[in-house]
């Protein structure tokens, strides 16, 4: 009689001297056989387990990812259901150039150092609607995306531009919320759409955190959408007092930067890098492509503080002119200089910091723009 032995494999069968080998052989086979369907249970189980698994894990990514989307907290998507979680003048002047019923014949270009610039006043001034297009650490960058964006929306009508520059010049820095918007990428980097590194973002927990607040600030409560831009994307008069440039007093801050200077002196540049001025002879290059003249204009600086630069020989502005000359060959434009205030009529009671001019200031230097134009604006 055949038994399993109980010291050795279970496969192994103890044939009895009178038994038949045939018969143990058999009931081996049978045992065999007998285990195999439990064993391809057992695997069919597990397989189904990871299945069901991966295919959970999959709905739920996607779940995550439709709701990012919609919500779009990061601005990156362009569905603009909701106001985002990192809102910026960036996006909103983008949305309000998109939203504008006829064509600015003027476009202000430049930092929160242009934002001052009422596109009714220039009107006034000659006869063209505009739109100030100026953000907040403005680049050559921005002017880029900005020229673009309108000459899409408007390509049939050509426009006028107030480009206000510091003494740098430019800088082939580019935002990273500009970067990220769908509106500008195209013409940063040729891109159209969303990118995969963009959907990886909106997987992440902190894009589903910033949706979720989004959610809770602007759907379970009223949200009303910002309003510290006007249509023409001149600020609103109700938010001039709170802009993040606005000191308490421009003439201590400018002591402050006289000492500063005076303990760091400025130095002669050395060679700068061409690759800065990238994107503002690209801007240039487009605008005159479209037999379009820009104004280029120096930035003001607070009295005390120019004074203190050209002590020193205000490397800086030398460079600017200097490189500023050299574009004269290959590109048209007209360059107004407005550093210092004595030649436009400026007041140094009307900056809101050593480097930022409050409204008054802007409008009596628009007119010296205006007027030392050479009738490009009129």
């Amino acid at each position: 009689m055949a038994s399993v032995d109980d010291h050795g494999s279970r496969d192994l069968v103890t044939v009895a001297p009178d038994e038949p080998l045939d018969t143990a052989a058999g009931q081996m086979a049978e045992r065999r056989v007998g285990a195999a369907p439990e064993v391809e249970r057992e695997k069919h189980s597990h397989r189904g387990f990871v299945a069901a698994f991966l295919g959970s894990w999959l709905v739920l990514i996607g779940a995550v990812l439709a709701f990012n989307l919609l919500v779009d907290p990061f601005a990156i998507a362009g569905t603009n259901l909701v106001p985002s979680a990192v809102e910026t003048d960036r996006a909103i002047k983008l949305t309000l150039l998109e939203q504008l019923r006829s064509a600015p014949e003027i476009l202000v270009l430049g930092s929160s150092r242009s934002r001052q610039a009422e596109p009714a006043f220039l009107r006034r001034l000659t006869g063209h609607q505009g739109f100030n297009a100026g953000v907040t650490g403005g680049t050559a960058a921005d002017a880029w995306v900005f020229t673009r964006v309108a000459a899409q929306i408007f390509p049939a009508h050509g426009r006028r531009y107030i480009w206000f520059v510091d003494a740098g010049v430019a800088t082939n820095g580019v935002n990273p919320q500009l970067e990220a918007d769908p509106r500008a990428k195209r013409y940063l980097s040729g891109q159209h759409g969303l990118a995969l590194g963009d959907l990886s973002t909106y997987i992440s927990p902190q894009a589903s955190s910033a949706s979720l607040r989004v959610i809770y600030k602007c759907v379970v409560h009223p949200c009303p959408a910002p309003r510290k831009f006007n249509p023409d994307g001149s600020i609103r008069q109700s938010a001039l007092g709170s802009l993040p440039e606005q000191s308490p007093n421009a003439a201590v801050a400018a002591a402050q930067m006289v000492a500063n200077i005076r303990a760091r002196p400025p130095t002669e540049l050395g060679s700068i890098d061409p690759k800065r001025y990238a994107f503002f002879e690209r801007t240039l290059a487009f605008m005159n492509a479209r037999g379009e003249r820009p104004v280029i204009v120096l930035n003001p600086i607070y009295p005390t503080v120019l004074a203190e630069l050209e002590r020193y020989g205000y490397p800086q502005r030398k460079a600017a002119l200097a490189y500023l000359q050299t574009l004269h060959g290959r590109f048209d434009f007209v360059l107004v200089d407005c550093q210092d205030i004595r030649a436009w009529g400026g007041s140094a009671r009307d900056f809101s910091n050593p480097t930022h001019v409050n409204q008054r200031n802007m409008r009596r230097m628009l007119a010296y723009i205006v007027r030392n134009a050479g009738g490009v604006l009129t």
